[in-house]
């Protein structure tokens, strides 16, 4: 058993097989003043009782062994201790606890979780009516029968006041604390509701804001729909005028080249015929160049594009006659090194990058 005394002259007996409840309680009475003892059950709370009779005795209902209730008639039964106000503490709210403490002998009850200012007032109410509890005039009992049980209240007809009272208050308070529940939920749910208003309001607006966003987007895809159909006429426009300026092209390429041919061909053969060595080579050079340079489908379409110079397509047109390069170089008074540069700068116009790839075949395949 723990013990500490107070200054407010008032000595309460805590019974409570639960240390942390027990310390709890303790520390509630203690703040107020009050001197306090711990009993652990019922046995040790009955000892306790015996050394020093308590002005208020404290107790659970539940404990093991013996229980509050039990422990409330024995101190009924006690002529030394029958007069000691008990407390009953219990987490049970069913009528017929009600009549259990009644018929114990029980003078107040207290649920759990139970309000600090609550039990202070429990406990000083019984203190201040403990000498008109004393004079109050007993009786024999009266037998009542109750949830199918019967029950012997000897209680003094004071001391079931004081329960009742009690009961009816701690009902009170609870009912208090589930209004202001309600209350508090009735609050919330307001909250909610306004949270609710406003958070749908909000959606509202994004919707709206979403709509017109979308809206201005079809209107602008149908905007770029229009302008992609004019492009497309348009373009469709410039295809046609393209076809007819190149048609037009050819047949002003087409023209230049009858003419020329036909005016600078049969001096070629002329000049050829009379000409020999060398100069009857660059003749028929000349011819075959001509030839291709105006011919309606010409073979050397790439060595056109490549952009060959004139004694280029000179050396181009001796590698498909077969010709060597010391023989080329003879034929026009050059160099066989001067050949070989010339053949070298052929290979990178017609981009021939691989080294091992035969230059003669490559232009003879462009025939």
């Amino acid at each position: 058993m723990k013990e500490t005394m107070g200054n407010n002259h008032l000595d309460i007996l805590i019974v409570e097989d639960s240390r942390t409840q027990a310390e709890q309680l303790r520390y509630i009475l203690e703040k107020k003043g009050f001197g306090v003892r711990l009993a652990v059950n019922g046995k040790e709370a009955l000892d306790c009782l015996r050394r020093r009779i308590p002005d208020v005795v404290v107790t659970d209902i539940l404990m093991p062994g013996m229980d509050g209730y039990e422990l409330c008639r024995r101190i009924r039964s006690e002529e030394r201790l029958r007069e000691v106000p008990v407390i009953l503490v219990t987490s049970l709210a069913e009528p017929a606890d009600v009549v259990k403490g009644l018929e114990a002998g029980a003078d107040n009850f207290i649920t759990k979780p139970y309000d600090e200012t609550y039990i202070i007032s429990r406990i000083e109410y019984l203190v201040a009516n403990r000498e008109l509890r004393k004079n109050a005039e007993t009786g024999r009992g009266t037998e009542v029968f109750f949830s199918g049980r019967r029950y012997l209240i000897a209680a003094e007809r004071l001391q079931i006041l004081d329960l009742l009272l009690s009961t009816y208050e701690n009902a009170h308070l609870q009912n208090r604390e589930l209004l202001s529940t309600q209350q508090s939920l009735r609050e919330a749910r307001a909250d909610l509701e306004r949270q609710v208003e406003e958070r749908t309001a909000d959606l509202s607006r994004t919707v709206d804001e979403l709509k017109t966003a979308l809206e201005t987007l079809l209107l602008r895809e149908k905007e770029l729909q229009e302008k992609n159909r004019e492009l497309h006429d348009i373009n469709a426009t410039l295809n046609v005028m393209l076809k007819r300026r190149d048609q037009e092209h050819s047949e002003i390429r087409r023209e230049i080249a009858a003419k020329t041919v036909e005016t600078v061909l049969p001096l070629l053969k002329k000049a050829q015929s009379r000409a020999n060595g060398s100069t009857r080579d660059y003749m028929e050079t000349a011819q075959a160049n001509l030839l291709d340079v105006f011919s309606e489908h010409p073979h050397d379409t790439i060595l056109t594009t490549a952009k060959l110079a004139p004694r280029e397509l000179q050396i181009v047109h001796y590698i498909r006659q077969n010709k060597t390069t010391k023989e080329i170089a003879d034929l026009l008074g050059l160099s066989v090194r001067t050949i070989e540069s010339y053949r070298e700068n052929i290979r990178k116009k017609l981009r021939i990058t691989n080294k091992k790839k035969n230059l003669k075949k490559f232009i003879t395949s462009l025939l």
